[in-house]
């Protein structure tokens, strides 16, 4: 019986376009993984107080190494302590899959084409990458405020629908750093946009929004407050929210076009956020190198 292994490096040799080049075989999957320290070469035995463990081979394993501590013998899988510990699927699978979703942005159905792996398989390993993405992009709103050095531009979107309720987004774009920090609401009052706003914005920054009411406030917590009317257009000059509408025009592009939206049952907000963040991270690193700005946010919380 051949191996699903064998099975995966069979298939990458005979559709050897439609794969990328470092993860054509078993033994380049891992010499890219140590690479890229997606897995580490020695880590300390759990047992033995400090002690390293080291790969060793074990062809009985589908992996063809596990970690195995010279002192006590304890022994651990390859996977141990990485994102791919808990996935049943091949390594070459579990790389390709992290290429499909990133840089190549493709839907859960697309990938699966491409791939002997199953929806439900690709469908975890794109959740676990879109958490890890979404906790990064929040991180990076510890401790800063928008503002600082110019003005923002404040709006609203309708992202999605989830049990035939709509599903709005709070995005802040600041002008001079071009940075959007999204949130999603439970509604569009004034006592949820407000705090909101007050945390993540500059003390006496100057804002620029719609004419929806629940801004009017924005004025009596100490901020320049210029509104739009988009009855008249999105205005002209610096008098316009241009750039945020520009941003929710691309952020729907990344997310609701290529991948979709599938708004989880039991934390709707905090799902949608996940995938609006992940819009964001693709909209502010467009010119960079995708994937090796994953590999680095997979090492930050793993590693």
């Amino acid at each position: 019986m051949i191996s699903r292994t064998n099975r995966v490096e069979r298939r990458n040799l005979e559709d050897d376009f439609s794969i990328l080049y470092h993860t054509r075989s078993l033994q380049s999957t891992i010499e890219w993984l140590i690479h890229n320290k997606l897995v580490l070469t020695d880590q300390t035995c759990p047992s033995c107080d400090g002690f390293k463990m080291r790969h060793v081979k074990d062809n009985s394993k589908a992996d063809q190494l596990k970690l195995r501590c010279s002192k006590c013998l304890t022994t651990k899988t390859f996977r141990w302590n990485s994102i791919f510990e808990d996935h049943k699927l091949t390594l070459m699978e579990l790389c390709q899959i992290m290429f499909h979703y990133s840089p190549k942005n493709t839907s859960i159905k697309e990938t699966e084409k491409h791939l002997p792996a199953q929806f439900k398989s690709i469908s975890n390993i794109y959740a676990k990458l879109r958490t890890i993405i979404s906790e990064y992009m929040e991180s990076l709103k510890i401790g800063k405020k928008l503002g600082v050095t110019g003005p923002v531009e404040i709006d609203e979107t309708l992202m999605t629908r989830h049990n035939g309720d709509q599903m709005w987004v709070l995005g802040i774009f600041d002008r001079v750093t071009k940075e959007l920090w999204c949130y999603s609401l439970p509604d569009r009052t004034s006592g949820t946009l407000i705090p909101i706003i007050t945390e993540a914005v500059a003390p006496g920054a100057l804002v620029y929004t719609d004419g929806w009411s629940s801004y009017n406030s924005l004025t009596e917590e100490g901020f320049e407050h210029r509104v739009v009317l988009h009855v008249n257009g999105f205005g002209s000059g610096t008098e316009t929210t241009n750039g945020i509408e520009s941003c929710w025009s691309e952020l729907k592009r990344l997310t609701k076009y290529y991948q979709g939206i599938q708004v989880d049952e039991n934390d709707p907000l905090n799902n949608l956020l996940e995938y609006v963040n992940v819009g964001v991270w693709r909209r502010q690193n467009k010119n960079a190198d995708l994937i090796q700005e994953l590999i680095d946010i997979i090492n930050m919380f793993y590693f």
